[in-house]
């Protein structure tokens, strides 16, 4: 079975190692790379869930970027309040 990426010269090929073992044959451009079918699988599946996780964090990252904004205009405040009003008592 061969699955072709043509966009990115890629070519993923699984066939069977003298009709014993699976193996996954990888190219991207002129250069290739042989995995047993396990090996494959977990390192596909590796990139997968970082993929995932790097992608959650990335549409996470606005919303904390607002929340800790609005945090910080509010710890400004009180403090400013605090500010003022200890410079009054200082000044009277």
């Amino acid at each position: 079975m061969v699955y072709e990426f043509k966009k990115h010269d890629m070519t993923v090929t699984f066939t069977r190692r003298e009709d014993t073992e699976f193996i996954v044959l990888l190219a991207l451009g002129s250069e290739m790379r042989v995995f047993e079918l396990g090996e494959f699988t977990d390192f596909w599946l590796s990139m997968i869930e970082d993929a995932r996780k790097i992608h959650s964090e990335h549409l996470a990252a606005p919303h904390e970027m607002s929340r800790g904004k609005r945090k910080r205009k509010s710890e400004v405040t009180p403090a400013s309040d605090k500010n003022e009003s200890s410079i009054a008592s200082e000044t009277e």
